[in-house]
């Protein structure tokens, strides 16, 4: 496996890295790890809950569904105007999180290389 690394960062936090996203496109999964210097109480819930049971490697399935949740899903209205919208061909996790800087209206995290 080679896994690519991306910072997840927060902008309400200077825009310090509190977590990084692993990415491995042979497998097509996913890993966080949070960074344990992160101020655990500004932690979105999605990643804090982890942390203060003193998770900070998070398994593949739930990396892939934090990404997820961040994406529009692939049965929405109008997928492929969306994907068309972003220049991609098809539906693809990687593609849609790398498009839109893993953005989400849950909490002000994003990514960076």
């Amino acid at each position: 496996m080679s896994w690519k690394q991306f910072a997840i960062r927060d902008p309400s936090a200077g825009g310090r890295q509190v977590a990084a996203l692993f990415y491995d496109a042979g497998s097509k999964q996913f890993r966080i790890s949070i960074d344990k210097s992160a101020d655990i109480s500004k932690l979105p819930i999605s990643l804090k809950i982890h942390a203060e049971q003193g998770r900070y490697d998070l398994d593949g399935s739930f990396s892939m569904d934090w990404v997820r949740a961040r994406i529009c899903p692939p049965y929405r209205h109008n997928i492929s105007g969306i994907l068309q919208e972003l220049g991609l061909q098809e539906y693809d996790e990687f593609d849609l999180i790398m498009r839109t800087e893993g953005k989400s209206l849950m909490d002000d995290l994003y990514l960076t290389i």
